[in-house]
């Protein structure tokens, strides 16, 4: 049922495929909005401070990475750049793998604290970046949305697109 969200929905390169059943679970496990949503919130902002692949079977020795995005794209393409390898080596393949065991170990960890508790309390947060930047954005054009750092792919471009005073602090 989940094997088109490979390579982040068959290469498109979009979310990591390794979020899509995790999400998936919490939002049939927890009925509760503002729970669910917390869960959720804090999986993602794990994902990107997270040094993956934790799980690595015997006789791997892959570098740990924390990616700084969910996106499939900046996700494996960051970790091929420490790991100097391409990003359809059997490396990339095994990295996705161990990725995939810790996304499904730190989903049912938190489940299990929530039903253990009846509440749930994240511990992570995204990139003070966003803040910064949706405080701007939400309400004053350009309108985006998103929770991720912009900052990390697209900063050259938006130094380049508007330098103003507003903008000094974050380039």
């Amino acid at each position: 049922m989940f094997v088109s969200f490979s390579g982040g929905i068959e290469h498109w390169a979009t979310i990591c495929g390794a979020l899509v059943s995790p999400v998936a679970l919490i939002g049939a496990t927890v009925a509760d909005k503002k729970i669910r949503s917390a869960i959720v919130n804090e999986l993602m902002a794990w994902y990107t401070q997270f040094p993956f692949p934790e799980y690595q079977p015997a006789g791997l020795n892959l570098p740990k990475v924390a990616v700084g995005s969910t996106l499939c794209h900046v996700s494996a393409t960051t970790w091929a750049n420490v790991a100097k390898v391409s990003t359809s080596s059997k490396a990339k393949k095994q990295r996705c793998g161990g990725l995939s065991g810790d996304v499904a170990k730190k989903t049912v960890q938190m489940l299990n604290a929530w039903k253990d508790t009846g509440t749930f309390a994240a511990t992570h947060k995204p990139n003070p970046i966003v803040a910064t930047c949706m405080d701007c954005h939400v309400d004053n054009e350009p309108y985006t949305q998103g929770k991720e750092n912009c900052m990390q792919c697209h900063g050259d471009k938006l130094i380049n697109i508007k330098k103003s005073e507003a903008h000094e602090g974050l380039f």
